[in-house]
Order: C-alpha cells, then structure tokens, then sequence
C-alpha cells in the first residue's frame, strides 16, 4: 500500500467513526492541523498514534494496511451495513447497556424459535 492510500484510510476511518477532525485531535491532544497533515500525507503518523486512532475509530490497525472491497468483508456483520452499524454502536455503549441489548437479542430469537430456550440446550 502506497502512502497516499494509507492517508485517505485515516480519513476514511475517522469519518466512518462519525468524528471530526478536532474530534481526533483532541483525542491524541494534538493541534486540529496535526490531523490535517497526517491526512494529506505531509505529517509521518507514529505507531502510538495509529494505535490510538485505530481504537478511536473502532478499527483493527491492519484495517489501514489492507485494500477492501465489498466482496471480502473481514467479518460476517461487514457485509450488511445495517448489522455493521448496529455492531459499532453496540461497541461504544456503555458495558451495562451492551449487557441488556445482548439479553434483549437472546430473548427476541429464543420467542422467534432461532434458538433453544436454556431448558432445552
């Protein structure tokens, strides 16, 4: 991968993420303009600084080093942007909450018969 394609990845990511530029920078507590030039290309972008990035942006580091296209999704919820979004959604909620989504999910595909009530696994 070539440097101007790993630019437009971080681009891609934070704007995914749903974040601005001042979002990220006040993040890895840089100047906005930090985020700027390591987007163009002009700034290098450190190991650390990726890896912050990468979890700000809810992303694998190998995300940024690898060409995806629609036909080969790293993972099952990738290929339906809906799931997608539900799954990134449900990652940043807070542990309570991802708990009683969790609950509610197991209890609505128990009632739908997609799964075995506890009593008959």
């Amino acid at each position: 991968m070539d440097k101007k394609k790993f630019c437009e990845k971080l681009r891609t990511a934070r704007i995914e993420a749903g974040y601005k530029q001042e979002h990220a920078a006040k993040h890895l507590n840089l100047p906005i303009s930090a985020i700027s030039v390591m987007e163009s290309g002009a700034r290098k972008i450190d190991v650390f600084e990726l890896k912050k990035l990468a979890d700000f942006y809810n992303k694998p580091i190998e995300w940024f080093f690898h060409e995806h296209n629609s036909l080969s999704k790293r993972r099952w919820y990738d290929l339906d942007p809906v799931l997608s979004e539900a799954v990134d959604l449900l990652r940043q909620a807070p542990t309570k909450l991802q708990k009683s989504a969790a609950y509610g999910i197991i209890g609505f595909l128990k009632q739908g018969g997609f799964a075995l009530p506890d009593d008959e696994m």
